[in-house]
């Protein structure tokens, strides 16, 4: 087998090129579509296309007389958010944040950023209290840390819950009261209670007198306004809201809360999540998203509570990424899970019934949670091009909206959606039967295909996604207004975009910023001569970048795995895997999913065993027998080759070792300080240093990586444990790698 290997090294090495041509990460942002006035008003487009986060064309407007008055056109919903009791729809992407009053409708910017944007980083999730006046989010400090923040959304005044909170792109660590009046935040895996008003009116009790207990913000749930439900290892609590101040400053005395009854195992903080009913009777805990347990709630000391129903998510075709516990109006409880395919790796939603059995309802493709209504009757979910809205009573399609991609949506009421797409943003009145028609109405552009002057005063706009449909901009109220939608054989007249207009001229050229294909220049005609960007750092050289490669070491538990395909596959990041024998035998469906994923496998023996030891002999033969054995299997499984690239179980080799890989013909793959991500708990006791958090590891990885770093990723230890895993924040050091200039390649590139 090796023998063979040899032979097809140029085929390795035309593949090694391939990879490194088309699957390199850039950012490509483009300027286009220049149309100048003569009042010296240009307008064009901004087109970004970055791999992992959204990808769409705004529209601008600048004064080229005085190059200022940059103003952004439409509004893209890469994340939206209900302000001000629904007064006020928040919309928030790379260019800043904008706020739409429904009031007067109009569309005014919060703050916006003066240059193009060309960073990798998702808009993260705030969370907003149920009335829609109060926000927390994490304000990112540096590469995996951050403030957590509560802002008044009228005020704009902040104050910091946490100096150091976990960044994530997706979890805001609160949990509102349905009510708003407080909320429970988690700092340094402890549980506090806020209330907003007195956080802002400087009379709350410093936060020693707030403690609830030891958790995450996993440990806690609202039942209802008046009941927060508490789980500390197996034991769960139930306290009362009026009590919460009482209980914290005489916990030592009165206990943190009634005991309801205990789990039959610890709860796990980190991986775990449970749910519960606003009736107080039913309580649901998902174990790592593996399995889901429905118990009875109604006992009031420490026996445990009685199992309903247990079922496993082991069978469902694919590896389970996230799952959600929703509740109806009749408090029967649904389950949503989205699974990455084991045979084709796409990721689809199904929704399950929990009343009596695990029975599957609807599957859809969909990249965000499903949204209940505020009156838990209905459901809603983008699926491919749709935003479905079904009834929960029967599960009878209620409303279809189509037209475009979705992006974003959340409930205003009861029957109105606001649906963010790829073209527009828009207000959506479900119907009150079946018998009756939606009312669609757009409220602004999300991006647009094409932007010209119509008259030297009036823009008008050529929608994203569907043809022959034109808007007219509103400078008052920031918004557009569509003004012709015409039929399949009618032509719109276009005018001819004008670049130049007797004092200056606009056009696009090169630029050294590799970060953009192109930038917009501005040419005085009149007077001296005078060339120059309209955006400076779009024309100003970047520095050169510096390569490193990720890659991802498959030891012999399969814990994260999907997850790491799934953020390699959005970020088009061609990491390498290294699997070894055990791992192979084991699961040899996964192994196979590594590939038909499109990623190539080194090796990492035939065995994850030491082999720096005395237990017996480690010499050249050794070594051939337990590559070439590692080959076997791994084409037994998955009918491809691996790579001439290999490591030792934990990178333990000496030179005697790694000359026997060579003879072999393998090259052998050095992680040097960076191999951090394999040390547990367990190996920290017996005195090894080097343990550190997946922030913390981030952290490090950043400030120490530089040209030709590798930096290796465990996919589960299954021989230790850890408090996190560096895979459960992979969107996060990837995003904060090519931020700071580093250019993720294959291993081969390096």
């Amino acid at each position: 087998m090796i023998k063979s290997k040899l032979i097809n090294k140029k085929n390795i090495l035309a593949t090694v090129i391939y990879f490194t041509v088309a699957f390199s990460v850039y950012s490509q942002v483009k300027f286009d579509n220049l149309d100048l006035n003569s009042s010296n008003k240009v307008v064009f487009t901004v087109e970004h296309n970055i791999s992992g986060v959204p990808k769409y064309k705004s529209a601008f407007m600048a004064d080229v007389s005085t190059m200022t008055n940059k103003k952004v056109l439409t509004c893209y919903p890469e994340k939206m958010e209900l302000l001000s009791n629904g007064a006020v729809l928040q919309i928030r992407n790379r260019y800043g944040v904008a706020r739409y009053s429904k009031s007067d409708s109009s569309l005014d910017w919060l703050s916006k950023t003066d240059t193009i944007p060309y960073d990798k980083n998702i808009q993260a999730n705030q969370s907003v209290s149920p009335d829609g006046k109060w926000i927390c989010y994490i304000k990112r400090t540096d590469s995996a840390f951050g403030e957590l923040i509560l802002k008044n959304a009228s005020t704009l005044q902040e104050t910091v819950l946490d100096l150091k909170a976990n960044y994530s792109f997706e979890n805001v660590p609160v949990l509102w009261n349905p009510d708003s009046t407080t909320f429970i935040y988690e700092k340094d895996n402890q549980l506090f209670f806020c209330e907003p008003k007195a956080a802002f009116q400087k009379v709350q009790l410093t936060e020693e007198f707030r403690k609830i207990g030891n958790g995450s913000i996993n440990c806690v749930k609202w039942a209802n306004q008046k009941t927060l439900i508490y789980i500390n290892r197996d034991i769960v609590y139930r306290i009362s809201a009026n009590e919460l101040y009482t209980r914290s400053l005489y916990s030592s005395m009165v206990g943190v809360g009634i005991v309801s009854g205990r789990l039959p195992s610890t709860f796990n903080i980190k991986k775990d999540k449970f749910y519960v009913n606003s009736t107080v009777d039913k309580i649901i805990v998902v174990n790592n998203n593996k399995t889901v347990t429905v118990f009875d709630f109604f006992t009031s000391d420490f026996n445990y509570l009685p199992i309903k129903n247990t079922y496993s998510l082991s069978n469902l075709g694919g590896s389970v990424l996230d799952t959600e516990i929703y509740w109806n109006e009749s408090n029967n409880p649904l389950l949503w899970t989205k699974i990455f395919g084991l045979n084709n790796g796409i990721e689809q939603s199904i929704i399950f019934d929990l009343n009596n059995e695990l029975r599957k309802i609807i599957e859809f493709n969909s990249e965000s949670k499903p949204l209940m209504s505020p009156d838990l009757k209905k459901i809603c979910f983008s699926n491919n091009e749709n935003l479905d809205v079904y009834n929960l009573n029967d599960w009878s399609l209620r409303a279809r909206l189509s037209g475009e991609k979705i992006v974003s949506y959340l409930w205003g009421d009861n029957n109105t959606i606001y649906v963010g797409g790829i073209s527009t943003v828009r207000e959506w009145k479900i119907p009150e039967n079946k018998n009756n028609e939606s009312y669609v109405r757009t409220l602004f552009l999300s991006s647009v295909k094409n932007i010209f002057w119509k008259t030297p005063t009036n823009i008008c706009a050529e929608d994203f996604s569907r043809k022959n449909t034109f808007y007219d901009y509103d400078f008052a109220k920031n918004i557009w207004q569509k003004t012709a939608v015409l039929a399949e054989n009618e032509v719109f007249n276009i005018p001819t975009p004008t670049v130049q207009n007797g004092k200056y001229r606009v056009y696009t050229g090169n630029t050294s910023n590799e970060n953009f294909e192109n930038t917009l220049y501005v040419r005085t005609l009149s007077g001296k001569a005078v060339t120059n960007p309209l955006f400076p750092k779009t024309a100003t050289k970047d520095v050169n970048k510096k390569k490193v490669s990720i890659i991802i070491d498959v030891i012999d538990d399969d814990s994260g795995l999907a997850q790491i395909l799934s953020v390699l596959k959005k970020f088009d990041i061609k990491a390498t895997f290294f699997v070894n024998g055990e791992f192979i035998r084991r699961y040899p469906n996964e192994t196979k999913q590594i590939t038909l994923s499109g990623f190539e496998c080194g090796s990492m023996f035939f065995a994850n065993a030491p082999l720096i030891t005395k237990d017996f002999v480690v010499n050249e033969e050794f070594i051939r027998r337990g590559l070439a054995r590692n080959e076997d299997e791994f084409f037994q499984v998955t009918e491809k080759e691996l790579l001439l690239l290999w490591h030792a179980p934990y990178y333990q080799a000496n030179d005697a070792i790694k000359k026997a890989g060579i003879a072999c013909g393998y090259k052998y793959i050095e992680a040097g300080r960076f191999n951090l991500d394999s040390i547990t708990l367990e190996d920290t006791a017996k005195g090894k240093a080097g343990y550190l958090s997946a922030s913390e590891m981030i952290t490090f990885y950043i400030e120490n990586s530089t040209e030709g770093s590798v930096i290796p990723v465990c996919a589960g230890i299954s021989k230790g444990t850890r408090s996190d895993y560096l895979y459960e924040k992979l969107d996060l050091l990837i995003t904060s790698l090519l931020n700071e200039n580093y250019k993720i390649v294959p291993i081969e590139e390096l």
